[in-house]
């Protein structure tokens, strides 16, 4: 078929090519060569109206850093690796990201704005509602830009996670497609995350999505683990072509067998000997089981005798017609594109969750911590160093997973965890209606870090609950009656009442309360018991920064951005090297003044780590044999943290 599309953009390139012979005036001709690039631009993939953001405008003149606060720094054991929280838009944290830990990133798992036209998220400082034309083009303007970086961030063998609903189920495919391309796997799941539902005008939504995007070169979602009952039994001698002794010979040997169970193996079978299938010798009481069928043909086991030990344990004993056959299990399989279970249950393990956590956290649609778990489960279960962020933390579900992977398997993963200090519209209104007066602006300033943002007042506090320890109460419920409503039963009310009163009698002692409620055209009495456990916390680390700017253009003379970016350079370190610049076990030295005197104090260098040393420090031979002598690592400051805002502003 011939391409439309592509034979009008020819014909018009012809029109203009006609109208730059006959108007040859500089305007016109610039006029024309714009619209000409236009129309050879790509015209394939999925295209958008592209909006532009504050905080793309406010980097035209500001350089993002990060400023780090203090008194939120966690530290159970100084042992541990630090986790990062950041504070401020993601897309200038992102851009941060992109000096200390590109290609570094194990697993990216995001859970943005479902956009589903409920004022469920802002751009640019304002509510996208379903009334909004570009509500779609406002949303694929925003993820693009985070998306482009959040790919240079990922490892070789990396994987990026992406939930997302209906709303933008579909354009999310296409823009993961388009940012990623023909070299990545792009597997949509569903989840069932909402058992109940929720209801729209024809169907009752249940489920949502979770995207996953990694290079089709490598094996990175591992198998999973199946139950004893559904492990798949085979036989383990092989059948059919280049089955037989003669196609391995190292193939050939004797599982031995005593009481039933796999005690051993022997050796690999001299060619001229031929074996029984099953061989008893009475005075090891044992039985020597060979790979030969029911026919008496001599074939092989699936695994050399070099290898079988190593998988001894998914081998079993199964004794039939009178001899033994050999079975092996197979007891793990591919992950299934639907996920059923009811720990996904976004609020039983979600809401209810992170309510015991931080009490009135009023933080809309948590994840489930069991869904995220899975997630990163199915990537990083055997990375015990991997590093995960998560730019859209929102109650910080992420960061709670990857410890919660740390207690149950070992190891030292990292999370980082980017998210704004924003409120939502009900945290919005109950604010506002706290305070009427605006005069007090110190103490309005505070609460509304403190008390309402999202960073400070939810992601940090969850993160510091999972740390401390928490009380978590959850309802243990028993289905008393169950009875589907008619009009005879509506007709029979007083019966009825009398009925579940009988019961609230009879059960009340039991039950911290017993509920009555009506479900769908179903009546149902439930017993209610509140059990309350103490949940144990979790040692880890965490540094908390905020996003700050620096002008690039400053009317003060006295002014340096060099010496002002200067005055965030530890935090970097911190990011990137994962250490703390504490000033003793980790010092960072930033002039050649700073080195004389610290190369002077033998006292306060026997407890030094690891010195971190600005590219501008020119180090004398005998400081560094020094250093060296004391066992202190070096580390050489990089360039590129701010190198390419310092050309830009020609302060380099």
């Amino acid at each position: 078929m011939a391409n439309l599309s592509k034979f009008k953009r020819e014909r018009m390139l012809e029109f203009l090519d006609k109208l730059r012979k006959e108007h040859g005036d500089d305007d016109t001709l610039i006029g024309i060569n714009e619209i000409e690039s236009e129309l050879t631009s790509k015209k394939f993939g999925l295209v958008w109206e592209e909006h532009e953001e504050h905080i793309d405008v406010e980097m035209r003149t500001k350089i993002p850093v990060f400023t780090e606060v203090a008194d939120k720094e966690i530290i159970s054991d100084e042992r541990l690796p630090y986790n990062f929280l950041l504070e401020g838009d993601n897309l200038h944290s992102l851009k941060l990201l992109e000096k200390t830990h590109k290609g570094k990133i194990d697993v990216i798992y995001i859970d943005p704005p479902y956009n589903t036209g409920a004022k469920d998220w802002k751009y640019d400082n304002n509510y996208v509602d379903k009334e909004d034309g570009f509500r779609h083009s406002k949303w694929l303007s925003m993820m693009h830009n985070r998306l482009e970086i959040a790919k240079a961030l990922l490892k070789d063998d990396g994987a990026l996670i992406c939930a997302i609903d209906e709303n933008e189920l579909a354009t999310t495919l296409l823009l993961l497609d388009d940012i990623f391309g023909v070299a990545y796997n792009i597997d949509c799941i569903t989840v069932v995350h909402n058992p109940r539902g929720v209801q729209g005008k024809n169907f009752s939504y249940i489920h949502e999505y979770a995207i996953f995007v990694y290079k089709k070169a490598y094996k990175i979602i591992r198998n999973q683990e199946v139950e004893l009952e559904d492990i798949d039994w085979s036989n383990f001698r092989n059948w059919g072509k280049e089955s037989e002794r003669s196609d391995a010979k190292n193939c050939f040997y004797s599982v031995i067998i005593k009481n039933g169970e796999i005690i051993g193996f022997g050796n690999v079978l001299e060619d001229d000997k031929h074996p029984q299938q099953s061989e008893y010798i009475a005075t090891e009481e044992n039985y020597y089981v060979y790979p030969i069928d029911i026919k008496g043909v001599e074939r092989k086991w699936r695994y050399a005798r070099q290898s079988v030990d190593e998988i001894k344990h998914f081998l079993r004993v199964k004794e039939s017609t009178g001899r033994y056959e050999i079975e092996i299990g197979k007891n793990f399989a591919s992950y299934k594109t639907v996920w059923t279970d009811k720990k996904y249950d976004a609020n039983e393990y979600g809401t209810q969750l992170i309510n015991n956590m931080v009490p009135k956290s009023d933080f809309d649609f948590p994840k489930s911590l069991y869904n995220v778990y899975d997630c990163l489960y199915s990537i990083i279960k055997d990375r015990v160093n991997a590093i995960v962020l998560d730019f859209f933390a929102g109650s910080g579900t992420t960061g709670h997973a990857v410890m919660l992977m740390n207690k149950n398997l070992g190891g030292n993963r990292k999370f980082i965890l980017c998210t704004n200090n924003a409120v939502g519209e009900k945290r919005e209104k109950e604010f506002q209606k706290q305070y009427q007066s605006q005069d007090d602006n110190v103490k309005i300033s505070t609460d509304w870090e403190e008390r309402y943002g999202i960073a400070r007042s939810i992601t940090y506090k969850r993160i510091k609950a999972t740390i401390d320890g928490y009380r978590h109460s959850k309802d243990m419920k028993t289905l008393l009656l169950e009875k589907k409503l008619t009009m005879t039963d509506l007709k029979k009310t007083k019966r009825l009442f009398e009925k579940i009163e009988a019961i609230n009698e009879a059960e009340s002692r039991k039950y911290t309360t017993v509920k009555t409620v009506i479900e769908e055209g179903t009546l149902k009495v439930l017993g209610i018991v509140k059990k309350t456990n103490a949940i144990k916390g979790i040692p880890a680390n965490l540094k908390y920064y905020k996003t700050d700017f620096i002008d690039k253009v400053y009317e003060d003379l006295d002014y340096s951005v060099r010496d002002e970016l200067l005055k965030h350079i530890a935090e970097m370190v911190q990011l990137e090297k994962g250490a703390k610049i504490d000033g003793r076990n980790y010092i960072l030295l930033l002039t050649d003044e700073e080195t004389d005197i610290i190369a002077q104090d033998k006292g306060r260098l026997e407890n030094c780590k690891g010195l971190y040393i600005s590219s501008s420090v020119l180090l004398t031979s005998s400081q560094q044999k020094l250093f060296e002598d004391m066992g202190i690592a070096i580390s050489s400051i990089p360039d590129y943290y701010f190198e390419a805002e310092l050309r830009e502003v020609g302060d380099l």
